[in-house]
């Protein structure tokens, strides 16, 4: 009778056990999960709402059933002789093997949730440390792993550790990924050449638009059609990439920009041009000033023809109207780089090139600006007397009169 007793009082002994424990996340989350919100949400709601978002809690509820089971058998006083020990061995040895292996995926949680919460401070966003957080999950796994193993297997963690030194090479191999991608960041971090937000270009890989994440593994850009495009970290030390974030931290974003005229246009300023000009105000000081340096010139070159001496020419003049304009602009940063230049002439005529910045980045107000300013430079150009290249259409063939 003794022995049946025995059997039935450990019977409900475990029985109760596991009751409790499968009814442990229940009572977590109906009694204790609703004071912990309460102090969460004095000290940092955020945070809080970060933990609800990668179901902090809900992990917590699957660590609770080993956790108890594995508390309650270790103080249960049951000897080796009594029945239902090796079971009860087995069970407790069951429970703390999955402790183990959910430890680790709660403290990721609690990783992912800090990240989400911090990753926008000033502080986070000049120095990202997604990738170490990344790296310090991969570390956490890995030491569960071994802890695992040594725990079923009785062995002493040092024991694994000791016989890893063999496994390097392939080791090595299997987080080849990882060691680059790790390599990659702290080159990445440390030199500050990349980080979320900033507007980059890898031509090789056909990738143009702005950082989402940077992380461990993979950075994630989002192109400026909306579309993502993922790539291994270690391509920043493969390949060349351009970063425009000094573009837009100086202020300005560079017009670089030609007008194509045609050769046959440009010519000496007649009388009546000169007048037509003068009434130009931005012009006016430049052609005064232009016109004396000129007659003192050839004054002083009295031996040279007045048909080959120095003249004033109406691209001379439209390069100073430009420059003038652009000067005068209220959309251009005069503290950077202004020039109004000729390039090499070529099959289609005479380019001229501006090439200045202005004082926004924002790429629809530069936009805007860019446009405005070719617009009126291109309807400028017949004040001056030139015309601007452009392939003959349909429209002008039909002009053409046949003899």
């Amino acid at each position: 009778m003794s022995t049946i007793s025995q059997i039935f009082s450990h019977y409900w002994q475990l029985l109760g056990v596991f009751i409790f424990a499968m009814l442990s996340p229940l009572v977590f989350i109906k009694l204790v999960l609703p004071y912990i919100r309460k102090v969460i949400q004095k000290k940092n709601k955020l945070l809080f709402k970060r933990f609800i978002e990668v179901k902090l809690f809900f992990s917590f509820g699957f660590i609770l059933p080993p956790l108890l089971i594995y508390i309650v058998l270790s103080n249960l006083a049951i000897s080796e002789k009594e029945l239902l020990y090796k079971e009860l061995i087995y069970i407790r040895k069951a429970a703390g093997f999955l402790i183990i292996v959910f430890t680790p995926i709660l403290f990721n949680k609690i990783i992912s949730a800090i990240n989400l919460t911090y990753k926008k401070k000033e502080f986070f966003v000049k120095y990202p440390v997604n990738s170490y957080l990344q790296l310090l999950k991969l570390l956490i796994f890995i030491i569960s792993i071994i802890l695992a193993i040594c725990y079923l297997l009785n062995l002493s963690p040092w024991g694994i550790l000791s016989g890893i030194g063999a496994l390097g090479a392939i080791l090595l191999l299997v987080f080849k990924d990882t060691i680059l991608g790790l390599v990659a960041s702290i080159q990445v971090y440390g030199g500050g050449l990349v980080k979320e937000g900033d507007w980059i270009e890898l031509k090789a890989l056909d990738i143009d638009g702005e950082v989402m994440e940077v992380g461990l593994h993979r950075v994630k850009v989002k192109a400026w059609d909306n579309s993502v495009t993922t790539f291994p970290t270690s391509k920043f030390l493969e390949l060349t990439f351009k970063n425009w974030r000094n573009m837009t931290e100086s202020g300005g974003r560079r017009i670089k920009r030609t007008i194509i005229l045609k050769t046959s246009s440009i010519k000496f300023v007649d009388k009546k041009l000169f007048n037509n000009l003068l009434q130009i105000p931005l012009l006016k000081k430049y052609l005064e000033e232009k016109s004396e340096e000129i007659k003192k010139d050839n004054a002083n070159n009295k031996e040279i023809d007045l048909s080959v001496a120095r003249k004033m020419t109406n691209i001379g003049c439209f390069r100073a109207y430009i420059y003038k304009y652009l000067e005068n602009h209220k959309s251009i940063n005069n503290s950077m780089t202004l020039l109004v230049r000729q390039l090499p002439t070529n099959e289609y005529g005479l380019p001229i090139e501006i090439y200045t910045f202005t004082n926004t980045t924002k790429w629809k107000d530069y936009e805007n600006i860019q446009s405005d300013i070719f617009d009126h430079l291109l309807a400028s150009v017949s004040s001056f007397e030139l015309v601007v290249f452009q392939f003959p259409s349909s429209l002008d063939v039909n002009k053409i009169k046949l003899p």
